[in-house]
């Protein structure tokens, strides 16, 4: 790999590193466009996803001007801090934000709580666009290339454009309010099931219990019945013997007078 000795080295580095961004950029949009439901965001990528292609072929036309070799164009070969002077063929920061939302994607979530989390993707990735064509305008004003400023610029409007849009639709066109409309709803409808369920399994353990009281109440009814005629029964033997002692005894009596 060639040194960065001066700040038209490090333009080019980063020239490269964005224009890896772009590619990774145009073959992620589609699953995101694919995965949206809705209409307003759906269109809002779709249109992108175009601009996107055009600001590529700017790329094309900036390395032109700085006489980028044949052999480096579009390589996406990475330079610098956060991946200057090292080389390699993705824009790895690019790469990395690409693949968390393609992850989030691929979670268990509601239709509108996933349009939310891909404006959300999206914004990173605007975000990291603004970063990279800010700094290269600055570059190219640094270094007196015109041509070069003025096609950057038209790119960096562009990103600042769909970054206002995104959020327009997150906040202002309900995106962001319909994932908490959906998540309140759902979240009413787990509790109401949950207190179903509740309610189902205390009645159920009910009945056992009011099943043991009338086995237990049974035994104790028919016991203290039994007991109780028994007593009487003992009681009546015990009182009546003294009373035929009694007779007993007083013929005895009139016996020895006679």
């Amino acid at each position: 790999m060639e040194k960065l000795q001066d700040l038209r080295a490090l333009l080019i580095h980063e020239v490269m590193d964005v224009y890896s961004a772009e590619e990774q950029i145009i073959e992620a949009l589609p699953m995101m466009i694919e995965s949206a439901t809705n209409p307003k965001l759906k269109k809002a990528l779709e249109d992108h996803l175009k601009i996107t292609k055009k600001q590529k072929q700017r790329l094309d036309k900036v390395q032109q001007l700085l006489k980028v070799g044949e052999d480096k164009k579009g390589t996406g070969k990475k330079g610098g801090l956060f991946g200057l002077f090292s080389s390699g063929q993705k824009c790895k920061g690019m790469s990395g934000i690409i693949s968390e939302g393609n992850s989030i994607m691929k979670e268990d979530i509601d239709p509108e709580v996933l349009d939310a989390a891909i404006i959300a993707s999206c914004q990173k990735v605007e975000h990291y666009e603004i970063c990279s064509y800010g700094t290269l305008k600055a570059y190219a004003q640094e270094l007196g290339l015109a041509q070069v400023v003025k096609l950057l610029d038209e790119t960096l409007e562009e990103e600042y454009e769909a970054d206002i849009l995104l959020t327009d639709l997150a906040v202002f066109g309900g995106v962001n309010q319909e994932a908490e409309t959906m998540g309140t709803s759902n979240r009413s409808q787990r509790n109401s099931a949950e207190s179903r369920s509740t309610s189902r399994s205390e009645g159920r353990s009910v009945l056992p219990t009011g099943s043991s009281s009338r086995s237990s109440a049974t035994p104790g009814r028919s016991s203290g019945s039994r007991t109780s005629a028994n007593t009487k029964r003992s009681t009546s033997k015990t009182q009546t013997t003294p009373a035929s002692k009694g007779k007993s005894s007083t013929k005895k009596t009139v016996s020895a007078k006679r």
